[in-house]
C-alpha cells in the first residue's frame, strides 16, 4: 500500500508522512491535474474539446458510450485521474531547489546529511527503489528511538528528510539534465 512516483524520478512517498504535492515545499510550481475520457479512458484534452476525437464521431456517440457503461450520472464525459504531474526546468526551478535544499539541510541531523554526502552521484538516485537511500533509514529510525520526542517532533522530522529525499532525487535530476518530469500518484 502506498503512493509512488515516476518519470525521470521514481520512488514511494512516505506512509501517513508525505503529501502526494511534498515538491511544492522544495520549488514554487503548481500541479497539473491529469483528466480522461470516460469509457475509452483517453487522456482527455478538456480546454480544447468536449468529447474524445480518437475514439467517437460525435460528442452524442461518446454519450452513448457513457449511458451504456451507467457513468453518466453526472453528465460529464471525462473524470479526474488520481494523480498530479509536474514539469520542472532546470532555469527556473533549480536556483529555488538547491536553496530550499539548504535549508533543510540546517533542519536535519548531521548523521543523516553525512550519508546522503556519501551517496554515489549516478543515474541510480532517479530511483529510489535502487537502495541508494536505504544507509539513511537506520538512521532516522535510530535518532526517533535514541531521543525523547513527542510523536510531533517525530512526525516533523520524517517529514523533512522524506522531503529531502525527493529534493535530493530533483536536484540530481535537474542538474545532470535540463528538465524532469514527475507523475505523483494521490
Amino acid at each position: 500500500m502506498g503512493r509512488f512516483y515516476d518519470g525521470d524520478i521514481q520512488g514511494k512517498f512516505w506512509f501517513g508522512i508525505q503529501d502526494s504535492n511534498d515538491i511544492e515545499n522544495l520549488v514554487t510550481i503548481t500541479a497539473c491535474i491529469n483528466y480522461s475520457w470516460k469509457v475509452c479512458n483517453c487522456l482527455a484534452e478538456i480546454d480544447s474539446c468536449d468529447y474524445c476525437k480518437d475514439c467517437y464521431e460525435s460528442k452524442n456517440e461518446h454519450i452513448e458510450a457513457v449511458v451504456e457503461e451507467d457513468e453518466y450520472e453526472d453528465e460529464c464525459l471525462y473524470y479526474e485521474e488520481n494523480c498530479i504531474e509536474y514539469s520542472f526546468d532546470k532555469e527556473n526551478h533549480y536556483e529555488e531547489l538547491v536553496k530550499n535544499m539548504e535549508l533543510l539541510k540546517k533542519e536535519i541531523p548531521e548523521e543523516i546529511i553525512n550519508e546522503f554526502d556519501k551517496i554515489e552521484q549516478n543515474d541510480k538516485i532517479l530511483d529510489a527503489f535502487t537502495g541508494v537511500f536505504d544507509k539513511t533509514h537506520p538512521i532516522v529510525n535510530k535518532l526517533n528511538d535514541d531521543f525523547v520526542y513527542s510523536e510531533t517532533d517525530k512526525n516533523k522530522f520524517a517529514i523533512l528528510v522524506a522531503r529531502y529525499t525527493l529534493g535530493y532525487q530533483l536536484e540530481y535530476c535537474l542538474r545532470t539534465t535540463a528538465s524532469c518530469h514527475v507523475t505523483c500518484e494521490c
